[in-house]
């Protein structure tokens, strides 16, 4: 292999091009791969530290940090658990059941509520424990007529849990049809963590009902209305995320969202319906970012009854959305460190960059050939004053580049078998 000399050295660029663009006339060295090393302003180049290990936990993935770190592992208890990480202490705290999956994390008001399809829960940061995530719908209630004051009529009932100040949605509903004299309702199989809600004589609305013991006495003379009618608990998710005072829920086909500020309660019609299933919701100022496997779309708006919807480009990696400050992410106002972070993600063709106008910039496309794979993960981080997006992916992959396959394997990127993963890769913005 022939020498190069060079007065410094620019990004890597793996693109076809001519051996003009490896060393431009200023002598700048722009090389097709960059291994372990950041390059910097001034066409500097600089050798990567190494790290070391602060705590040995097995089968580590769903790492997330904000007001805490936690991760899923190995559990000492269970065979999946929850974890959180101080130093170099790790704490088991909850079971993780189903099949290894990740978990999606977000943090308000010192809760981080906290799922996949297979699990979803609260960690409080205040008692360090974790909660299930809303309640669960309870059984119809089964009655008995008895003597009573209740005047002949049709009557409603349904039962919704309740617990400290958390009030679930409400169950399916029974209908009691007194005829003759007055009557009485006698509740056969009342949990003791659930209210009865009951329509007036004929009525439509529910109400808190009046129990004494058992026995249904009619509503509540200030007609408490039930505000969790077709309220549910939050469904199997892929990912979610938190704005415009709701969360966001990417299950399945369907986006679904909580009420305004009351994250517990979603409703059973409360989405927006897509063909594709959904792998990220990514928010802006302008609206939402969503995205499949194969198609990304922006939802222009606020409100759901009232966005828009636009396609806008190929699909997205899951597990690979960060949050950075990046330039041509939109509102900048004077120098860099003054723009909002954007959204930053790995696509079909490379980095891209959802813009707060609702728009897609393609960071690398021009400048790398990428092999995207099946999964991954990112991080935005600031080493040593450079501000950094990490980016790994994992799986099989549709087609791929033998020759910096190599290139990547001899440089120690690929993780020692036996592993749960076909391959792996890593890629630094920077």
């Amino acid at each position: 292999m022939a020498e190069v000399k060079g007065l410094g050295i620019r990004g890597m660029n793996n693109l076809e091009r001519t051996s003009a663009t490896l060393l431009d006339e200023a002598r700048i060295i722009t090389p097709r791969v960059v291994l372990n090393a950041d390059a910097l302003d001034g066409a500097v180049l600089r050798k990567r530290g190494g790290y070391r290990q602060a705590v040995g936990l097995k089968g580590v993935h769903s790492l997330w940090a904000g007001s805490v770190m936690l991760c899923v592992a190995e559990g000492r208890n269970w065979p999946q658990s929850l974890y959180r990480v101080e130093g170099e202490r790790a704490t088991e705290l909850s079971e993780v059941p189903g099949p290894p999956s990740r978990l999606s994390y977000v943090e308000i008001d010192g809760k981080v509520y906290l799922g996949n399809p297979h699990f979803q829960a609260v960690y409080d940061l205040d008692t360090g424990g974790v909660q299930p995530w809303g309640l669960p719908l309870p059984p119809p209630p089964q009655v008995e007529i008895t003597a009573g004051e209740l005047s002949p009529g049709v009557y409603s009932l349904r039962y919704t849990y309740v617990s400290d100040k958390l009030l679930g949605g409400a169950g399916p509903q029974i209908q009691v049809s007194l005829e003759g004299s007055p009557q009485g309702i006698r509740l056969v199989n009342r949990p003791a963590n659930a209210l009865c809600w009951m329509t007036q004589q004929d009525g439509g609305d529910f109400f808190l009902a009046q129990v004494d013991g058992d026995e249904v006495t009619g509503p509540y003379p200030s007609l408490q209305r039930l505000p969790t009618l077709q309220v549910i608990p939050p469904p199997p998710f892929r990912h979610m995320a938190h704005a415009f005072g709701r969360l966001w829920l990417a299950a399945g086909r369907r986006l679904y969202f909580s009420d305004p500020h009351e994250y517990d309660w979603f409703r059973e019609n409360g989405y927006l319906p897509f063909l594709e299933e959904l792998v990220m919701v990514a928010p802006v100022m302008g609206g939402l970012f969503v995205g499949s496997r194969t198609s990304t779309w922006f939802l222009e708006g606020r409100t759901p009854g009232k966005m828009k919807l636009e396609r806008l480009g190929d699909g997205v990696v899951p597990g690979t959305l960060a949050y950075a400050q990046v330039e041509g992410g939109g509102y900048e106002i004077s120098r860099r460190m003054s723009q909002l972070p954007s959204p930053v993600w790995l696509g079909r063709q490379g980095v891209v960059v959802g813009t707060h106008h609702g728009h897609l910039v393609h960071l690398t496309e021009a400048r790398l050939k990428m092999t995207v794979r099946r999964e991954g993960a990112a991080l935005a981080r600031t080493c040593q004053g450079l501000p950094q997006v990490l980016f790994t992916g994992f799986g099989l992959a549709a087609s791929e580049d033998q020759e910096l396959r190599e290139i990547f394997q001899r440089g120690k990127l690929f993780p020692p078998a036996p592993q749960a993963l076909e391959a792996t890769g890593g890629l630094v913005v920077g």
